[in-house]
């Protein structure tokens, strides 16, 4: 082996060892999910108090139509007391990681995969209007060809290419809601996963960015993309 071949090795093994030695965690919006979590209390109530009264109604005039649609009523009342767990699970208030990297792995809501089975990951930022359709129309298409907005709470998706061990098929996208959603997505990509996309979302509309991460600028006032593996790995937050 001949002595740069021998460097390179030398380098490899250290980023590797220090990529095992990683551990980067990513935390909820506490404020912000607590908000969610009550707009979904209040929600569900009223699906509850109005369905629920309206399907009793039905049920007591005992007509075959009336029966019929007191039944869908109570349908929508058990998909509002639903709500609320679900809403609870998706918007947690414990200042507990809901993602971490640690070396060739990650664990995103409890469940471990490794870095390499990630296809891609989807940051999606939720943003206010700005005023009427075409405003928001043009809003969406500046800011897509911006570097996204940082300490932000945005959801932050990864699609696999394997089901986790004792997952269904169903589950091959993990989705959280996090606290600094673009600066996680940063990490994964300064770790190695290079598919990726951001989207902006505004009521109905929605906008895929075209900023490319490579452009984002580190300490030093260096571009991501000229910044080696070995560099990179150093600045995960």
């Amino acid at each position: 082996m001949d002595k740069d071949q021998e460097e390179i090795e030398k380098i490899k093994n250290e980023v590797d060892e220090k990529h095992e030695k990683m551990n980067t965690k990513f935390y909820p919006d506490i404020a912000y999910n607590k908000k969610e979590r009550r707009k979904t209390v209040v929600l569900a109530t009223l699906l509850v108090v109005l369905m629920g009264g309206m399907g009793v109604t039905f049920f007591m005039t005992s007509q075959g139509l009336s029966i019929i649609m007191g039944a869908m009523l109570l349908v929508f009342l058990v998909m509002g007391i639903a709500m609320i767990p679900s809403a609870f699970k998706q918007y947690p208030t414990k200042n507990q990681p809901l993602i971490e990297i640690k070396g060739k792995e990650a664990t995103i809501n409890g469940t471990t995969i490794k870095l390499s089975d990630i296809y891609e990951i989807r940051l999606t930022y939720t943003v206010d209007s700005v005023g009427t359709k075409a405003e928001n129309e043009q809003f969406l298409e500046e800011i897509s060809k911006k570097e996204p907005e940082r300490e932000a709470t945005a959801n932050l998706d990864f699609v696999l290419k394997n089901v986790p061990v004792g997952k269904k098929d169903k589950d091959k996208t993990l989705y959280t809601t996090i606290a600094n959603g673009y600066e996680a997505l940063l990490a994964f990509y300064m770790a190695g996963c290079k598919h990726y996309k951001i989207i902006y979302s505004l009521k109905k509309l929605v906008k895929l960015s075209t900023y490319d991460l490579g452009n984002t600028v580190v300490a030093g006032g260096t571009k991501l993309s000229n910044v080696s593996k070995k560099d990179r790995l150093k600045q995960l937050y």
